[in-house]
């Protein structure tokens, strides 16, 4: 179990590698909506929602380019392949509209089978002249975020993004998810 749970923290700090990947980078055509799960998908429905901001933490970036890809509700990326994170089930491909803004429509994702990874949702952020931001929303009534993740998401900068789930009006979850890029430098 140990062994599992080092190659699942190696996957997860091995993911800003994988960014430079052509095909985690949105089509100009990509819009700014999607579904991540589909209408049947087993689990808690959720929207996730936010604006994508420059440096400053007050200039929406428009077009900016999200990729966002989770586990299933029983914590794996594709059936027979739990740990196959490079080509998930359940992902997008996102730009935001002239404001900033995305969203799409999910489902909680479960923890890692037989793990105490916390659930979690993977962000790949990126734009022309603002720089990238590598990071993934981890929730904050997941019995697996341990004090070290809750401190660590405090930091500037942080690889964990620690989100309260609110309650939307169908009863759905909703998450609202915030990114400031960095400068080109």
């Amino acid at each position: 179990m140990r062994a599992r749970c080092l190659a699942s923290m190696l996957v997860l700090l091995a993911a800003p590698v994988l960014a430079r990947d052509p095909a985690r980078v949105a089509p100009e055509s990509a819009p700014s909506s999607a579904a991540v799960a589909p209408a049947g998908e087993p689990g808690q429905r959720l929207e996730v929602k936010g604006v994508v901001y420059a440096a400053d933490g007050r200039t929406p970036v428009a077009r900016a380019s999200i990729y966002v890809y989770q586990t299933d509700a029983s914590g794996v990326y594709r059936p027979g392949d739990a740990m196959g994170n490079r080509d998930p089930r359940l992902m997008a491909l996102l730009r935001t509209d002239a404001a900033g803004r995305y969203s799409f429509t999910t489902i909680r994702p479960g923890s890692y089978p037989g793990t105490r990874v916390p659930q979690h949702i993977h962000y790949e952020v990126a734009a022309d002249g603002h720089g990238s931001r590598f990071f993934e929303i981890v929730f904050d009534d997941d019995p697996h975020v341990s004090d070290d993740i809750r401190r660590r998401a405090a930091q500037p900068g942080s690889i964990y993004s620690l989100r309260r789930i609110e309650k939307g009006p169908a009863g759905e979850g909703v998450v609202v998810q915030n990114v400031v890029l960095g400068s080109r430098s």
